[in-house]
């Protein structure tokens, strides 16, 4: 009988993600309505799609069958233009969780560390875990980044420094300037992601 080698202990010791329950099942449940139910989580949009989202998945219909773009060139393109930033500046994902994924794997090594918050977006710690490397967690302040403690918390080894603003889940919000003032005090050799999933609800606060 073939033994396979066992997993790593980093990635043996993470817990699997508990996703938000689908609609029918806690109709079933409960007992309760479907339609009468209205999930606000998961960042699903209980309104569905818009009519012109709805049109556009039509027009593709006829290509499904097809492999799509893996490097996403038109996407980028289109990007680019928008952003006045070159395409090879340009990383695409299936959400941020893909991007920091990716992110961990170019820069994390078990003989490297990364810098978070508590009560930070979890794909930061899985990530870092995934990969063997050493993770600090900073005490948050009232749930939020306490930017002068992860200042403080960066090690010779520290290769990486996450932080999401607006924070996921909490909803702190980090001033843009209390950012720069960050960014300016961190050694030139950490990469700092500054995840913005949510920036459209950080334009609340400016």
């Amino acid at each position: 009988m073939t033994k396979y080698p066992p997993p790593l202990d980093c990635v043996r010791t993470i817990a699997p993600y508990q996703p938000g329950k689908p609609i029918d099942e806690l109709a079933r449940e409960f007992s309760l309505d479907p339609s009468a139910i209205v999930k606000l989580a998961s960042n699903e949009n209980p309104l569905g799609c818009s009519k012109s989202v709805i049109e556009a998945l039509g027009k593709e219909l006829e290509e499904v069958a097809r492999y799509p773009d893996g490097s996403g060139f038109e996407l980028k393109r289109h990007l680019s233009a928008k952003l006045d930033i070159p395409p090879d500046y340009l990383i695409l994902g299936n959400g941020s969780n893909d991007v920091l994924e990716i992110a961990s794997i170019a820069f994390l090594d078990r003989e490297r560390s990364a810098v978070y918050s508590e009560y930070c977006f979890v794909v930061n710690k899985l990530a870092t875990q995934s990969r063997a490397a050493h993770g600090i967690e900073v005490p948050a302040t009232n749930y939020g980044h306490d930017l002068a403690r992860m200042l403080d918390a960066i090690q010779e080894n520290t290769c990486v420094i996450f932080i999401s603003n607006p924070n996921n889940p909490t909803g702190t919000f980090l001033s843009p300037r209390d950012i720069l003032d960050f960014i300016e005090q961190v050694p030139e050799h950490i990469l700092i992601i500054l995840d913005e999933a949510y920036y459209e609800l950080s334009l609340i606060h400016i």
